[in-house]
């Protein structure tokens, strides 16, 4: 799956991704020590595994740094609107950074 980081905590290596088909945010949190620390804005393509009561992300793979810098914010103003709109937000895969 590819997805958005909305949020991360770089010091503990956590993130919150915001995926692709639109379903429940994914949480990442590493078990063991991880070589990648994701910020704001950059897209990752993971696996999912299904916990109880929440989504991880699995095996998490930076696709393209800052791909989508300002989505975090985009998805805080559509927020606040009132009254609350339905409007979706296009998903776009970015560019590939190999």
């Amino acid at each position: 799956m590819y997805g958005v980081v909305l949020w991360s905590d770089t010091s503990h290596r956590k993130a919150v991704f915001w995926c692709e088909d639109h379903g429940d945010l994914a949480f990442y949190n590493p078990e063991g020590p991880s070589a990648e620390g994701f910020g704001a804005g950059d897209m990752v393509q993971f696996d999912i595994e299904q916990a109880p009561k929440l989504r991880r992300a699995i095996n998490p793979r930076l696709i393209d740094r800052q791909g989508h810098p300002d989505l975090p914010d985009q998805l805080r103003q559509e927020a606040s609107k009132q009254p609350a709109t339905a409007r979706i937000l296009p998903f776009r895969r970015g560019r590939t950074s190999h």
